[in-house]
C-alpha cells in the first residue's frame, strides 16, 4: 500500500482530532458565556434602567454561534471514522501543477491547505461526472477546464485505510456492487461515495430549478431529494437552513426510515410532515389512512369504488371542483347595503359611512375577480376598514378589530358557509353519495381541504423556502393543486407512477403534473436496489422493458407451493435468509398481515410493522401500503394464490412488494398459485 496514502490519512486524522478538540473548547467557552448572559438577564429583568433588548440580541448571537460550533463538532466527529472516500487528480488547463483533491462529507482546511473537499464543492462534481480525460467544473458562471488524470476510491473504516484502487470510470462498478450487496440498515444511509452521474446532475441543479423526478423503483429518488437538500444547505448556507426545507413524507414509518441521512452528512434534519397530518390539523376531523383505503380496495375491489377513486384522481375532477367553487358557489354571494353612524349632530342629524350593495358586488365580482373567496373578503374588509381609519383616525388595534368585523359581515352574505355542507352539495352535483361517518375518506381529504382553503384560507402556517414531495404518485391533482397554493417556492417532487396501486395514470399524466407545478420533468430509468433477477421479474410483471439495472446477480425469485404456509416461511427464513438482518413478509392488506402474525409468532419472533420503532426488528410482517418506499434484504409474499392475487390492482401490489427486495424474493401459496406468477420458478413441498 502506498506509504504516501497512509501518511496523508494520518495527517488528516491528526488535523481532525485537533479541530475536534478546538471546537469542544470553543463550545465550553461559548456555553459559559451563554450561562452568564442568562444570569445577567435574570438579574436585570425588573430593572427599568437596563436595556434588555441589547441583552436579548447578544444572547441570540451567542446561541447562533453555539449552534454553528456544535454542528461543526458533530460533522468532524462523523468524519473521523471516514475522513474521505475518493481522490481526484486534476490538471487545470495551461497549468503544470496537478491538484490532488480528497473528497469527504465536509471541508477540512489547515494552514490554508485543503486536506479534504466537501462532496458538494464545485470541484468535487468532477468525481461524479467524468471518466479520466477532459473534465471541467463551474464556480458561478466561470468554467474551469482541464484534465482528470487520476480517480481513486478508498475503503476507510474507523480511521483505518483498508484498501483503495484506481479507476477510469465515474463510479467503478466493482465498488458500487460491493456497496449494494450489503445488508439493509435500520435507517436509510447517505450515498455520497456512490452517487451516479444522472443523480449528481439533479442534486446540483440551481435552487430555482423545480423538478418532477419520475424514477423507477430503486433508482434512488428519495436519496437524491435528501442529498439535494444537503447540497442546497451547503451552497446557500447564508440564505437557507434546515428549518426552511419541508418534506412531505408518505407516513411516519417512512419518515423514521430516512431520518438519519442528513445527520450522517453533518446537517440538521428537515421539517417533516405528512399530507394527512396537515388535513387533520386544518379540518379538525379524523382522516382515513391511505393504508386503510388500500385495504378496502385490496379486500373488496368494488368497481364503483375503483371508478370513483379513478375519477377523483383526475385533472377533470379538479377542474370540476374549481369551476363549482368559482362559479355556482360564488354566485350565491348576495351583498346588502351597509351603513354606519360615525357622528351624531346636535340637531339630531347623523353622519354615516355607507357601503352600497352594488359597491361590494363590484369589488367582489370584478375588482378582485380571480382570487379565492377568503382573499376577496380580506381585501374588501381591509379597504372598508381603511376608510374608517382615514375618517376617524383609528389605532392599529381598532383598525384590525374593525376589519375582522367587516369580514364576519361579508361572510354572512353567503347563504352556506360550512365546509362540510359545501362538500355535500358538490358531491351531489357529481353524483356521489356522502357518508355520514365522522372520518373523512382518504380520497376526499384533498377536496375538503381545497374547499376550506378557498373559503377561509388555512389556520396554520406551513411556509417553507424549499419543498420536497415524496411518493408523488400517491397524491391526487386536488392535492397537487393545494401544494401549488400553499408553497410558492422551488421544489423537487419525486415518485414512480408504476407504483400506483389504486389507479393506472395515463402516459401524459406526468407531463401535465409537471406543467401544473411549474416543474421540469426528469426521468430515472436505472434501478440500483434489487438483483438483476428480481428487477427483471418485477419489470416484466407490469410490462416495463426499458429499465436498466446494475449487473448484480442473485437467485431467481421462487414460489413455494406448500400445505403449511407458516412452516414454509419459517424454513425460508432459517435456510435462505439466515445471513440477513431485515426480512419482510409483505401481505396484501393489514387484516392479512395481522392474521399471519398471530400464526407465525407461535413459531418465530416477528413484529407487526405499525410504528417507526418496529422497523428495528429482524423479521417484520406488514402490508404493501406500509412497506412502500422502504427496502429489505429479503421479501416473502404469502398467500400468493389465484384467489388472492387475480386482477390489475393485485398485480400492482405484487410489483410494489417485489421491488422492496434487495437480495432475495419468495412467494408462498397453499392453493393454486396466482396466474400473475405464471413465469416464476415453482418449488413443490
Amino acid at each position: 500500500m502506498d506509504i504516501k496514502e497512509k501518511e496523508h490519512l494520518a495527517k488528516t486524522l491528526k488535523i481532525i482530532d485537533k479541530k475536534i478538540k478546538e471546537s469542544q473548547e470553543k463550545l465550553k467557552a461559548i456555553r459559559a458565556n451563554l450561562k452568564l448572559g442568562v444570569s445577567d438577564l435574570a438579574e436585570n429583568f425588573h430593572d427599568k434602567q437596563t436595556d434588555l433588548s441589547s441583552i436579548y440580541s447578544s444572547l441570540s448571537d451567542v446561541e447562533s454561534l453555539e449552534s454553528e460550533v456544535f454542528k461543526e463538532n458533530k460533522r468532524l466527529t462523523l468524519q473521523k471514522d471516514h475522513p474521505y472516500f475518493a481522490r481526484i487528480d486534476f490538471l487545470p488547463k495551461n497549468r503544470k501543477t496537478v491538484q490532488k483533491v480528497y473528497i469527504g462529507i465536509g471541508n477540512l482546511v489547515e494552514d490554508n491547505k485543503l486536506y479534504v473537499a466537501d462532496w458538494r464543492a464545485p470541484i468535487s462534481s468532477m468525481y461524479y461526472d467524468y471518466n479520466l480525460g477532459p473534465a471541467s467544473f463551474k464556480i458561478g458562471k466561470t468554467e474551469y477546464s482541464g484534465e482528470l488524470q487520476l480517480k481513486r476510491q478508498y475503503k476507510i473504516e474507523d480511521g483505518q485505510l483498508l484498501s483503495y484502487f484506481d479507476t477510469d470510470m465515474t463510479i467503478n462498478d466493482e465498488i458500487l456492487q460491493e456497496i449494494l450487496s450489503h445488508n439493509v440498515s435500520v435507517k436509510m444511509k447517505q450515498i455520497v461515495s456512490s452517487i451516479q452521474k444522472e443523480q449528481n446532475e439533479i442534486m446540483r441543479k440551481d435552487i430555482g430549478d423545480s423538478m418532477l423526478v419520475q424514477g423507477v423503483a430503486g433508482s434512488g429518488k428519495t436519496s437524491i431529494a435528501l442529498h439535494r437538500a444537503a447540497y442546497l444547505l451547503y451552497k446557500h448556507r447564508g440564505q437557507i437552513k434546515s428549518k426552511d426545507i419541508l418534506i412531505i413524507s408518505p407516513n411516519n414509518v417512512f419518515s423514521s426510515y430516512i431520518s438519519e441521512v442528513l445527520p450522517q452528512l453533518g446537517e440538521d434534519n428537515l421539517v417533516e410532515t405528512t399530507f394527512a397530518q396537515i388535513a387533520r390539523a386544518e379540518l379538525k376531523r379524523p382522516i382515513q389512512s391511505r393504508e386503510s383505503m388500500l385495504d378496502d380496495i385490496a379486500t373488496n375491489p368494488k368497481q364503483s369504488l375503483l371508478d370513483e377513486i379513478s375519477y377523483k384522481s383526475s385533472y377533470e375532477y379538479l377542474d370540476s371542483l374549481l369551476r363549482f367553487l368559482k362559479g355556482p358557489f360564488l354566485e350565491t354571494f348576495t351583498p346588502q347595503n351597509l351603513s354606519y353612524v360615525v357622528k351624531e349632530n346636535l340637531d339630531n342629524s347623523v353622519e354615516t359611512i355607507d357601503f352600497p350593495a352594488e359597491q361590494t358586488k363590484e369589488l367582489f365580482f370584478k375588482t378582485f375577480k380571480g382570487l379565492d373567496l377568503y382573499e376577496r373578503i380580506n381585501k374588501i374588509a381591509w379597504q372598508y376598514a381603511m376608510l374608517f381609519t382615514e375618517e376617524r383616525h383609528y389605532t392599529k388595534e381598532q383598525n384590525k378589530a374593525l376589519r375582522d368585523r367587516f369580514k364576519r359581515i361579508l361572510y354572512k352574505f353567503l347563504p352556506i358557509r360550512d365546509v362540510n355542507k359545501i362538500f355535500e352539495i358538490f358531491m351531489a352535483r357529481e353524483g356521489f353519495k356522502v357518508s355520514k361517518k365522522p372520518t373523512i375518506d382518504y380520497i376526499d381529504k384533498g377536496t375538503y381541504l381545497a374547499i376550506k382553503y378557498f373559503l377561509y384560507g388555512f389556520d396554520h402556517d406551513f411556509s417553507a423556502k424549499y419543498l420536497i414531495i415524496d411518493e408523488m404518485q400517491d397524491f391526487t391533482p386536488v392535492d397537487i393543486y393545494l401544494f401549488r397554493k400553499l408553497w410558492n417556492c422551488p421544489c423537487i417532487v419525486v415518485g414512480d407512477v408504476h407504483q400506483c396501486i389504486e389507479k393506472n395514470p395515463a402516459p401524459e399524466y406526468l407531463q401535465i403534473t409537471a406543467d401544473f407545478l411549474g416543474c421540469r420533468l426528469l426521468e430515472l430509468k436505472k434501478t440500483y436496489r434489487s438483483t438483476k433477477e428480481i428487477a427483471k421479474f418485477a419489470n416484466s410483471l407490469i410490462g416495463l422493458d426499458d429499465i436498466e439495472f446494475v449487473n448484480r446477480s442473485g437467485k431467481e425469485p421462487a414460489l413455494y407451493k406448500t400445505k403449511n404456509q407458516a412452516n414454509t416461511i419459517l424454513n425460508i427464513i432459517n435456510t435462505e435468509c439466515q445471513d440477513y438482518d431485515h426480512i419482510a413478509i409483505i401481505c396484501k392488506c393489514n387484516k392479512e398481515a395481522a392474521a399471519l402474525h398471530k400464526e407465525l409468532a407461535k413459531l418465530v419472533k416477528c413484529t407487526l410493522l405499525n410504528e417507526p420503532e418496529d422497523y428495528n426488528n429482524r423479521i417484520l410482517i406488514t402490508s404493501c401500503a406500509t412497506a412502500k418506499g422502504i427496502e429489505f434484504d429479503a421479501v416473502i409474499i404469502p398467500n400468493a394464490d389465484n384467489e388472492n392475487y387475480k386482477n390489475t390492482i393485485d398485480k400492482n401490489i405484487i410489483y410494489v412488494s417485489s421491488t422492496r427486495a434487495l437480495h432475495k424474493l419468495f412467494f408462498v401459496s397453499e392453493k393454486e398459485p396466482s396466474h400473475l406468477l405464471k413465469d416464476i420458478n415453482i418449488i413443490e413441498e
